[in-house]
Order: C-alpha cells, then sequence, then structure tokens
C-alpha cells in the first residue's frame, strides 16, 4: 500500500521533529517539514502532498492560515491546522479558510490519526464527486453540441455561433465572479439557447427583427418551446430557465413572459448581454455585421433597460480593458 504524503509545517523544530516521528510511526510518508508559511507555500507548490499539517501561528509574516488559503489557490490539498488556540475568533478564521479539521496542541495521537484519516478519506470522496461531475459535464456538453451544429444549419446563423456566444457569456460570468458550477451551466445554455427554433418555419427565421404580427407572435414562442423540449431532461443546472429568460429584459420588456430585474436568472442576463453582441457582429439573412465599437455601443445604450448593468459593465471592461476578442 502506498504511504499518504504529508507535509508539516511549524516552526518549532523540537514539536516538529516529534511530529515527524508520530506520523511515521502510524505509517505516513513524512516528506517534508516546513518552518513558515512562506516556505510551505514554496514547497506545496514544488511537490504537492496528499495532506498538510499546519500550525496556525507560524513565524514570519504569514501565519497558517494565510498560508493555506494561498495552498488552495495552487492545488487541492486536505489541510489539518495544529493550534495551541481554541478560542472563537481563531477557529472562526480556520473554518472560514475551508479547512479539513483542527488538533490541539498538545497532540493527543489518538485525536491526529483520526483527524488526518477523516481529512484523507472526505478529500477522497470529494475527488471522487468532482470526476464524476465532469464527466457528466463533458457528456451533455457533446450532446448539446451536436444540436446545436444541427440547429445552425437551418438557422440565419454563421458556423460557430453558439461556440462563439458560449465563449463570451463564460468569460462575462467570470468577470462578475459567479461560481464555476454557474459558469458551467451558462456554457451549456449558451450553446442550446435556441432549439426551441426547429419549429419555427425557415423563412420566419430568415426575417428575423423584420418580422411583425402573427409571424413575431410564432418567432417569440421559441424561448418558450426550448423549456418545453429541455425540462424534460433531468440536470443539475437550470438549462431550461436559462433557456426560457434569455430574451427577457432588465426591464421587464422582453419575451415570452415580460420577467424583470432580479426575477430574471443571472445567467439569463448574462447569455442575453452575450447573444445580442455575438448576434449584432455576424451576418446574418436579415442583416450585415457591425463594427465590434459599435455593437459595444449599442449594448451600453440598453443598459438598465434591454440589460442587466453589471452583465454589461463585465462586457465592456473584458473588451475595453482587457483585449478579449470574439473568434470567428
Amino acid at each position: 500500500m502506498i504511504k499518504k504524503k504529508i507535509m508539516i509545517v511549524e516552526d518549532e523544530g523540537l514539536i516538529a521533529a516529534d511530529l515527524d516521528q508520530q506520523l511515521t510511526a502510524m505509517g505516513y510518508d513524512v516528506f517534508a517539514i516546513a518552518y513558515s508559511g512562506e516556505e510551505a507555500v514554496e514547497k506545496a507548490r514544488e511537490s504537492y502532498p496528499d495532506l498538510i499539517l499546519m500550525d496556525i501561528v507560524l513565524a514570519g509574516k504569514m501565519d497558517g492560515i494565510q498560508a493555506a488559503e494561498k495552498i488552495e489557490k495552487i492545488a487541492d490539498i486536505p489541510i489539518v491546522y495544529l493550534t495551541a488556540y481554541s478560542d472563537e475568533k481563531t477557529l472562526g478564521r480556520a473554518k472560514i479558510s475551508g479547512h479539513s479539521g483542527y488538533v490541539l496542541k498538545p497532540v493527543n495521537k489518538q485525536q491526529l490519526l483520526v483527524t488526518i484519516e477523516m481529512a484523507l478519506h472526505q478529500h477522497g470522496i470529494e475527488l471522487n464527486l468532482k470526476e464524476n461531475h465532469t464527466r457528466i459535464f463533458k457528456s451533455l456538453k457533446g450532446m448539446i453540441e451536436a444540436i446545436a451544429e444541427t440547429v445552425e444549419l437551418r438557422g440565419p446563423y454563421t458556423a460557430g455561433h453558439h461556440e462563439r456566444i458560449a465563449k463570451l457569456a463564460t468569460a462575462i460570468s467570470r468577470e462578475m465572479g459567479l461560481t464555476d458550477f454557474q459558469v458551467e451551466g451558462i456554457d451549456l445554455a449558451s450553446r442550446i439557447y435556441d432549439i426551441g427554433m426547429i419549429n419555427i418555419p425557415y423563412g420566419i427565421l430568415r426575417e428575423g427583427e423584420r418580422l411583425e404580427g402573427n409571424e413575431l407572435a410564432i418567432y417569440q414562442a421559441y424561448p418558450e418551446t426550448a423549456f418545453n423540449i429541455l425540462k424534460k431532461i433531468e440536470c443539475v443546472w437550470p438549462l431550461s430557465y436559462i433557456v426560457r429568460q434569455h430574451r427577457e429584459c432588465f426591464d421587464g420588456s422582453g419575451f415570452p413572459r415580460g420577467i424583470k430585474r432580479e426575477d430574471i436568472l443571472i445567467e439569463a442576463r448574462i447569455l442575453a448581454v452575450a447573444h445580442t453582441l455575438e448576434d449584432l457582429t455576424s451576418r446574418n439573412s436579415f442583416r450585415n455585421a457591425i463594427p465590434i465599437n459599435e455593437a459595444l455601443e449599442e449594448i451600453s445604450s440598453h443598459s438598465g433597460t434591454k440589460y442587466d448593468p453589471e452583465a454589461v459593465a463585465a462586457c465592456l471592461k473584458l473588451f475595453r480593458e482587457k483585449g478579449y476578442k470574439m473568434e470567428g
């Protein structure tokens, strides 16, 4: 059986040596000892241990909690804290950092063993869940991409339309600080948002913004049609609702239901901005493409009316400050 690699972070040499002996006797591989938070971060970056035993109070500019926060940005490593302080303030800071448990000093061998084994076990479960989640996402994305290609063949769009929207929508989402889970949902919804158009006659699709009367009513029903299709799919992301709401407007003037502001999912509000920008900058059957700067001005002019102001601001920042470019 492969021994689990543990790194000890402890600035007192005698305590570090004692922990080394205890952990080795328990059957772990103590492959490194760090004596400061800064050293712990560097060693974690170099060698990725299976677990870190981290003293909270360390000499130097960085304490154990600060070091743990930096390590968490480098790699997914469970961290067990060592502390002589069990006050609410210290343990409260430790809890916020997402630790995998703590052991009080002076260290009780049995408590140390149980806490480490629990941390390793829990981390293993979390890794399996993440792997399963990734497989589900990739499988669903592949299916949706195939559907998107089919929709593009009969729609008024150029090739790669859904891919460009997905990339922009996810970039806006990350700029706004949405969770990875939300970003995944937006990615998927962006690729299948117009599946409801499969029921619309091609002649109506080609007319686009020039529609009126009954033909306009038929066209504006596509988000509801998409919702009715997608709601039958059991899915952890709210794809059907994102798709249903992506043509709603921030001020309530959109369709199909005329809802507004926070009643519209944030994912749908972001998709609305990404979809419009791609639409404006792409040539289609009813309008020539316009330059990106004009398209950004158009979206900016409707911030707070058609579009969520925060989504618009994030989009403008991507293009004007961070050099984002539409592909294709």
